[in-house]
């Protein structure tokens, strides 16, 4: 959790670098956004009572904080939180609490943007903390990236199956990245054999080819110029649901995956 966390790393730098602790000014209960708010697209037509329901809108979510200085500062202390800080592109923002599950990949990584200005707040002694806001580019959290070893045949053996497992352990299914280079002759095919035997199928793809596939924005790159495949695929890109899921893989080709867990 935000509140409980003693730091924070932001853009990749630690906030106990600079003698910056995670506090919270209010006392009693501490309230926390865990999942974003909605917006309810409709549609009203003259005569009728109930609208036309469209579809949900999720708002990027934005959190809120205060961070103490555990020490006094100067001038050149700030210049340095003002260089960190105030930034004009979305940077990895993820709190201690959640370093603990870094090794499994549950950790929450937010992309964020400071908004609103940034707040100094001080008794004129050189001390005191900085409250801000930080604007996520949507109402998730990811896990860190995660990338698979290559898996390839054993003993070039390129005409059998392989079964690997990915695991996903966010929210929400995802749709991964794969890298893929052709070793041996017929189709490449994949099987997730826990989302009802899912058949991701490339066709005609020359040995030694190599593609990467991003199912999720479905864009087919190939190493080979002037050379298309979307009319050679199926048209079904993988998906990976909640848990365990069971990949059967042709063994005419290397494989890795890559992707990040989703969270609310």
């Amino acid at each position: 959790m935000i509140r409980e966390s003693r730091y924070f790393n932001f853009a990749g730098i630690k906030s106990t670098d600079f003698g910056i602790e995670n506090i919270t000014i209010s006392g009693g209960l501490q309230s926390e956004e865990v999942v974003a708010s909605k917006t309810i697209n409709e549609v009203y037509i003259r005569g009728r009572k109930k609208p036309y329901f469209i579809d949900v809108s999720e708002e990027p979510r934005t959190i809120e904080l205060e961070f103490a200085f555990m020490r006094t500062w100067d001038d050149r202390l700030i210049d340095e939180v003002i260089r960190w800080l105030n930034v004009d592109y979305y940077q990895p923002l993820y709190f201690s609490e959640d370093e603990d599950d870094y090794s499994n990949g549950t950790e929450r990584v937010y992309y964020v943007i400071p908004v609103n200005g940034i707040e100094l707040m001080h008794y004129g002694l050189k001390q005191g903390y900085l409250k801000l806001s930080m604007r996520c580019n949507s109402g998730k959290g990811y896990s860190r990236d995660i990338a698979t070893p290559i898996y390839q045949p054993w003993n070039d053996d390129t005409t059998g199956t392989t079964d690997i497992e990915l695991d996903n352990y966010g929210h929400f299914s995802i749709y991964p990245d794969i890298w893929i280079e052709k070793i041996g002759d017929g189709d490449i095919t994949i099987f997730n054999r826990t989302n009802g035997n899912q058949e991701f199928k490339l066709e005609n793809i020359e040995i030694g080819e190599k593609l990467d596939i991003d199912c999720e924005n479905e864009i087919i790159e190939t190493d080979k110029e002037r050379t298309y495949r979307y009319d050679d695929f199926n048209d079904n890109y993988l998906e990976l649901i909640y848990g365990r899921n069971i990949l059967t893989i042709t063994n005419n080709a290397k494989f890795q995956f890559r992707y990040k867990y989703i969270f609310s």
